[in-house]
């Protein structure tokens, strides 16, 4: 079933600290004319709030007035919108420093209150024709394919994706590449329909709106984008068709995770070229890890400098002659990341009541949560968060020394006052 109007983004949301500053955005988008907008009064929580429940707007804005640490309270804000939303900021601080960090880190424009209907009509015109331009920012592919079949790339790929939807309110999308015996959507209790075949073999114009027809909802941020065509007649691939699916769907999403087939063809090879990660399940026999060793070796030449994982699966299940870690290691020259231990009875009853095994406490949980902060960068959100506190103490400095500069020379000028007297 095709995704109602009711699930496509708004053009523009904003949070308000009063009413006045509402009263006067809303003035400015009646005059523009933008249609499905909303301007509700609140902040940096309630704006939170509405991201983790809703689709991200194309234009976000939102009042720090009241936010006593403004950038590190952004960063939060930007976590829970897609690559494309455009942030607006309007606080009550006429400081050149904290608009020059708020630039740094992604916001369109800061307006400092009072607000007037021509200037926020500027801004929010700058921010659409942002959006309509060339250089748009996209969400990460994260390409995955097992080395041997029933290594379980399918099984990483939606729990993954789940975890980053349901735990990081990341908008994700799971792609099945598998046109004829995909799996993905009885792993997500979701029919597959034929919509998506349809368009790989008709080059249509393809856009936003046009792609939230053909992708099948799961939850709030997690979305199925795939079909099972006839198995006699197969699917024919339109390139540019598909190129501009994929190029569409990294702009509507945080990530996109493809589920991708060892065999090349042209949908291989287009996501291969869109792809900014590869996760490569193996499981610990030689065939898995002669293949293995393959496709790093051809992905260290045809996509060079890009991420590689290795999740060895199923690891002291059905062990009988399999390899020990040192010895697949030494096969692939490279170390294995990722060792998941899971019961394949467990992960049989999960996929046949269309459940991902995340969505459960069990010892997969954990791993996979890993495999998540990998892939979404664990390391990253520290070292921003340090640099922005810093930022913030330094902005407080500057406010409590300017505080104390004033404070001196008042007192200078009492003083001057008495001995006059």
């Amino acid at each position: 079933m095709a995704n109602s109007d009711a699930n496509l983004p708004h053009n523009i949301m904003g949070f308000v600290g009063d009413p006045v500053t509402k009263h006067i955005i809303m003035g400015a988008i009646k005059e523009i004319g933008i249609a499905y907008s909303e301007v509700e009064l609140g902040g940096i929580q309630e704006s939170i709030k509405f991201l983790k429940s809703n689709s991200s707007p194309k234009i976000l804005i939102v009042d720090i007035s009241n936010s006593e640490l403004p950038l590190t309270d952004i960063v939060k804000i930007k976590d829970f919108t897609t690559p494309n939303t455009k942030l607006i900021v309007i606080g009550g601080r006429n400081d050149v420093g904290l608009f020059r960090d708020l630039m740094n880190i992604g916001v369109s424009d800061y307006l400092m209150k009072p607000l007037n209907i021509a200037l926020v009509k500027k801004s929010i015109e700058d921010a659409q024709a942002a959006i309509k331009s060339v250089a748009e920012k996209t969400g990460k592919l994260i390409y995955l394919v097992s080395s041997v079949g029933g290594a379980g790339a399918t099984t990483i790929a939606t729990n993954i994706a789940w975890i980053f939807a349901n735990r990081h309110f990341k908008r994700s999308v799971l792609v099945d590449l598998d046109f004829l015996f995909g799996t993905i959507h009885l792993m997500l209790d979701i029919k597959a329909e034929n919509a998506y075949i349809d368009i790989l073999e008709s080059p249509e114009k393809i856009d936003d709106y046009f792609v939230e027809t053909i992708l099948k909802r799961h939850s709030q941020r997690l979305y199925y984008l795939g079909g099972l065509a006839d198995i006699v007649r197969g699917v024919s691939i339109d390139k540019a068709a598909f190129d501009a699916l994929i190029v569409t769907v990294k702009k509507q999403f945080n990530y996109v995770l493809v589920d991708s087939q060892r065999e090349m063809n042209q949908a291989q090879r287009i996501c291969l070229n869109h792809s900014d990660v590869f996760v490569i399940a193996v499981e610990m026999s030689m065939a898995s890890a002669q293949n293995a060793a393959r496709i790093i070796e051809f992905l260290n030449t045809d996509q060079p400098g890009k991420k590689i994982l290795v999740i060895a699966n199923k690891v002291g299940f059905s062990s009988s002659g399999a390899l020990s870690k040192d010895a697949f290691e030494k096969v692939i020259d490279t170390k294995i990341d990722y060792i998941i231990t899971v019961d394949e009875v467990m992960a049989l009853a999960a996929a046949n009541i269309g459940q991902p095994l995340a969505a459960s406490n069990n010892n997969l949980t954990a791993i996979m949560e890993d495999i998540a902060n990998d892939l979404l960068g664990k390391n990253e959100p520290l070292i921003i968060e340090r640099e922005l506190l810093e930022k913030e103490g330094t902005l407080t400095d500057r406010v409590k020394n300017a505080a104390v500069d004033l404070f001196e020379k008042t007192m200078q000028l009492v003083n001057k006052s008495k001995k006059k007297m």
